[in-house]
């Protein structure tokens, strides 16, 4: 697996831990009472921060599943 793979757990560990840090912004910060930021929490961020959990860990089994 090559460093510049999409799928580099570094990269993925990086996103996860920028959308962790987005909700947990929205959850103790006043900027959870922006309609906007609350819609864009709840539709984006946390379904995507669910599943790059889930790539974190079963990631092998999915490029395993996929022929990577």
């Amino acid at each position: 697996m090559s460093g510049d793979s999409v799928w580099s757990r570094s990269r993925q560990r990086l996103v996860h831990l920028v959308l962790g840090t987005t909700l947990g912004v929205y959850l103790y910060s006043p900027l959870g009472d922006v309609a906007a930021f609350e819609l864009a929490v709840q539709v984006l961020v946390f379904p995507a921060l669910a599943l790059s959990g889930l790539l974190l860990w079963k990631g092998h089994r999915v490029r395993h599943w996929l022929g990577r």
